[in-house]
């Protein structure tokens, strides 16, 4: 079954329309600060949609942009900037950045107050694209809920903690903050990456995959089965358009859930976002 990460994302937007309503009343305006350095395809989509949805929500949204070729100092600079100006309320820096700067520098540029993207080791945010995962997470444990006749069915952590978890990748962006959540939610997983030798039996047994590569047919049709749950985070470009770390087409019906390109994790994970710049202003 294909998981409608859009539906989820509006379900979580009526919510916010909820809070912004309330800041309207109280002539509040919250303002978001994206930093965009060069021309990464999947950078320039997901700005795309959190522009999108910035101007569907009465969110201002201010893109201050760098080219690749811009030093570090102007990117420090730049954030140094948006960091001391009161009217702007959160700030992302969208990775990846090609300019060469230390990782653990760049983490703590934007102050933990502003970090929505949650890699300031202080941050009170949880990063967006976790949220977006345990969400669909919890999309598809009501699916299963509503569909048994089980009169003892388990509540969603302890649905979780019964699975067998595989996250594939341990990237900044995507497998390393799904699995920081993951940990502190007390759940269970095991993290593969490009110097795993058994990544076909390990998917095999898996319930639920959480890919975060990056790259074509990371999870081939082979390596599932049909009560695997698929989740997708990593993105790549082929032909001009963004696909995930498997071939969708193929695997639909080899898998019990999938989430699809697009609309799977991106709008989820993008209306997290915003979930964050307001959680603290209401």
């Amino acid at each position: 079954m294909k998981i409608d990460g859009k539906l989820i994302a509006e379900s979580i937007k009526i919510l916010l329309k909820d809070k912004l309503l309330s800041l309207t009343e109280k002539k509040i305006i919250p303002q978001l600060a994206i930093v965009l350095v060069g021309e990464d395809p999947s950078s320039l989509n997901y700005v795309a949609q959190k522009q999108k949805i910035g101007e569907e929500l009465e969110i201002k949204i201010l893109l201050c942009r760098l080219k690749n070729t811009d030093s570090q100092n102007e990117l420090i600079n730049l954030v140094y900037r948006l960091n001391t100006d009161q009217d702007i309320h959160g700030i992302i820096i969208q990775r990846p950045v090609p300019i060469g700067i230390d990782r653990e520098e760049l983490d703590n540029l934007v102050i933990p107050e502003k970090d929505l993207d949650g890699f300031h080791p202080d941050s009170p945010f949880t990063p967006p694209v976790a949220s977006a995962v345990v969400k669909i997470l919890k999309w598809v444990y009501k699916g299963v809920r509503s569909s048994s006749n089980s009169r003892s069915d388990p509540e969603f952590p302890r649905w979780l903690k019964d699975k067998k978890i595989l996250i594939i990748g341990r990237g900044e962006t995507g497998g390393k903050p799904v699995a920081q959540t993951l940990e502190k939610m007390g759940i269970r997983f095991i993290v593969a990456h490009s110097k795993t030798n058994n990544l076909k039996e390990l998917c095999l047994t898996s319930d639920i995959i959480i890919s975060c590569v990056g790259k074509p047919n990371i999870v081939r049709p082979q390596m599932v089965a049909d009560y695997t749950i698929l989740i997708g985070v990593g993105l790549h470009e082929e032909n001009g358009k963004l696909q995930t770390d498997y071939n969708q087409h193929e695997i639909a019906e080899k898998v019990a859930y999938y989430t699809p390109v697009p609309g799977g994790v991106g709008p989820v994970n993008v209306i997290y976002l915003f979930e964050n710049l307001l959680k603290f202003m209401v």
